[in-house]
């Protein structure tokens, strides 16, 4: 299988989130152009004090989704409604109330926030051993994926390693493989997707040797299904890094899956 065979995208933004740049319609054509059979545009669902994003408005976001769905059809387009939830494990209560009050189809699980810090800011690392951030993040992850059950996906889960590893504290795999292959297996055990997310692979200096050894470990401990997401936040994003994609994969002896109804949305 080639890049061009990973033909669906469940994790991107559109203008009803806070940093999305570009309508879901434009979305849509993007994903034409690609050849892309299916996507999710999934925007963001937060809790968190620090988060300054508010809450975007679901009602709207499904009327004019909708409204999608039946233009972009005809042309062989799947389009799915979705939502990435933002440590929905500590903020379990309105997190499950967003998903009784709205029918989404993808419901993504993210870990944005260690220890009251955001995973993305250098803040995360401050004054720690690099290596027990990272332990306490794959440990919250696995938290997370077993302590909240109404998600589909987790995503992005080596995006912590995009800011450790510019602050020059690369992750050590070997050194934290438990608390890391622990974690991989809760999200196997509960029949979740792994999310490779495509948005940073091409980031110099780079991870990839420590990804596609998680995610070794992953296919190790049972896990089989991996879908790859671009987190487009403008259709620019869409697309990129395909071709790195199938090699980790290739690597690592996993194939891309998709979504089916039937089991990922029970």
């Amino acid at each position: 299988m080639n890049a061009q065979e990973i033909m669906t995208d469940y994790h991107m933004h559109s203008t009803f989130s806070v940093d999305g740049q570009d309508s879901i319609e434009a979305l849509c054509w993007r994903a034409l152009a690609l050849g892309l059979t299916e996507i999710a545009v999934t925007e963001h669902a937060e809790w968190h004090g620090r988060w300054h994003g508010g809450p975007f408005d679901a009602t709207a976001y499904f009327a004019e989704l909708n409204r999608l769905k039946d233009e972009f059809a005809p042309r062989g387009l799947t389009l799915l409604s979705g939502v990435e939830l933002g440590n929905p494990h500590e903020f379990a209560r309105p997190a499950a109330a967003l998903l009784a009050a709205h029918p989404f189809d993808v419901r993504i699980a993210s870990l944005h926030w260690l220890h009251g810090e955001n995973i993305h800011d250098a803040s995360c690392f401050a004054g720690r051993d690099p290596q027990d951030v990272y332990a306490d993040y794959f440990s919250a992850l696995g938290h997370m994926a077993a302590d909240f059950s109404s998600i589909d996906v987790v995503a992005h889960f080596d995006r912590i390693l995009w800011r450790g590893t510019m602050l020059g504290a690369p992750l050590q795999p070997r050194r934290l493989e438990g608390v890391i292959r622990d974690a991989l297996a809760t999200i196997a055990w509960r029949g979740l997707a792994l999310e490779l997310n495509t948005r940073f692979l091409n980031h110099t200096p780079g991870w990839r040797p420590a990804l596609t050894t998680m995610l070794r470990w992953y296919g190790e401990e049972g896990g089989a299904r991996v879908v790859v997401n671009s987190d487009a936040h403008r259709v620019s994003q869409m697309g990129a890094n395909l071709e790195i994609a199938r090699a980790v994969l290739d690597e690592a002896g996993l194939e891309p899956a998709t979504l089916q109804p039937a089991t990922a949305f029970a």
